[in-house]
C-alpha cells in the first residue's frame, strides 16, 4: 500500500476544505505534497502550511538565497521530491546550474555574491555538526540582523519538516526527476 496518496478535493471534510482553500489562495498557487499528508491532521496542516509561506515568501531573503537554502536542506535529508521541485525554482531564482551540482553532490561550490556564500555557510554549518559557529552566527547577524538569523533557521528547520514528511511517507518525484545519490 502507497503511503502517499494525492487527496480528492471532492473528498474533504470542512477542515479539510478550509486549508485546502487557503493554501491555493496563497502565495504558491497550490496545495503542494507535504499538505496533502499534513491535512490528514488539520490543526498541523493549518500552522504548517502558513509557517511555510511566511519562510518562503515572507522574509527579508531573495527568492534565490531562499532556494540556496532549500537546496542545501533537501540534500541533508536526501528528500529527492523536494531537490527535483527546488532545482528547477533555483534555476529560476538565478541559482547557477554549477552551484545547484556541487550542492547536489556535496561539494562545497563557487559563490560570486557574496550573501550566497553566507547562507550556504550558515547551512553547512548547522548541517555538518548541527551548530553554528561564532563566526558565521556574527556575520549572518551582521549581514542580516536579529531577524534574518531567526528567519534563516526558521527556513532550514522549516524545510526540515517537509523533508521528513515527504520522506516518511515516500512521496514519488516526477518520472524525469534526477534523483540524489544517498
Amino acid at each position: 500500500m502507497p503511503r502517499y496518496q494525492q487527496l480528492d478535493e471532492a473528498k474533504l471534510d470542512d477542515a479539510q476544505r478550509r486549508i485546502w482553500d487557503e493554501c491555493k489562495a496563497g502565495p504558491r498557487g497550490s496545495v503542494p505534497p507535504p499538505v496533502h499528508v499534513w491535512l490528514k491532521s488539520p490543526g498541523l496542516a493549518e500552522n504548517a502550511h502558513k509557517l511555510g509561506a511566511h519562510v518562503r515568501f515572507g522574509t527579508q531573503f531573495s527568492q534565490k538565497l531562499t532556494e540556496i537554502a532549500i537546496l542545501m536542506t533537501a540534500r541533508y535529508w536526501t528528500a529527492q521530491f523536494e531537490w527535483a521541485a527546488h532545482v528547477r525554482l533555483a534555476r529560476n531564482a538565478g541559482v547557477p546550474q554549477d552551484v545547484i551540482d556541487a550542492i547536489g553532490e556535496r561539494r562545497p561550490p563557487h559563490f560570486t555574491d557574496p550573501d550566497d556564500q553566507l547562507v550556504y555557510d550558515f547551512c553547512r554549518d548547522y548541517y555538518d555538526d548541527h551548530r553554528v559557529d561564532d563566526s558565521t552566527y556574527q556575520r549572518v547577524v551582521a549581514r542580516f540582523g536579529e531577524q534574518g538569523i531567526v528567519d534563516l533557521a526558521g527556513l532550514i528547520g522549516y524545510y526540515s519538516f517537509v523533508s521528513v514528511t515527504l520522506n516518511t511517507f515516500e512521496v514519488p518525484t516526477p518520472p524525469d526527476a534526477k534523483l540524489l545519490e544517498r
